[in-house]
Parts: C-alpha cells; structure tokens; sequence
C-alpha cells in the first residue's frame, strides 16, 4: 500500500524590491524575444541541458547567449529613460 502524502502549507512575507538596471534589461529582452517567438510550439529535448524544454525556450535561449546587460544597455538606451521613468529613484520618487 502506498504511503499517503502528507501536506504542509507554509507561508511567509518577503519585501519586494524593484529590479535593478541590469535586471530590468536583461528581463525586457526575454519578454521581447519570446513574443517574437509567439507560436512557436512544441516541446523538444535541449541538447545543452538534456531536458526536455518548449522549442521557443530553446530558440530565445540560443539568441539571447552571450548577450550581456552592459551590450543591451548601449543597444537600447530608450529601455534606460524606461526604466527610470517605471522605477523612479532609489527612494521610489517616480518622474512624471
């Protein structure tokens, strides 16, 4: 007879911090590859990882590589003024 699984519920609190510059770019270009990748679907074993993952993960994957935040900050300096304008300051004082 199989053993019956026992769960636990666990909560917590967290304090959310806005994302960082780097972050902010680098999490922009995901969301922009991957809707450009829209309808692409299926899944298929990736040869890097050995698991099997969406066939449109598996493509970003191999156009975002080697794709550093520094490099996407001086490609898209628009996604900077963007950040700055969602995120404000450090003290959270958003520009208008």
């Amino acid at each position: 007879m199989p053993e019956e699984k026992v769960l636990q519920q666990i909560t917590y609190f967290r304090e959310l911090k806005p994302p960082t510059l780097k972050q902010y770019v680098h999490r922009r270009a995901v969301r922009e590859t991957m809707q450009k990748l829209e309808g692409e679907t299926g899944v298929k074993i990736d040869p890097e990882s050995n698991k099997q993952m969406p066939i449109s993960a598996i493509r970003a994957k191999e156009l975002l590589k080697g794709q550093r935040a520094e490099d996407l900050i001086r490609e898209h300096p628009e996604w900077v003024e963007d950040y700055r304008r969602e995120q404000g300051d450090a003290a959270g004082n958003k520009e208008a």
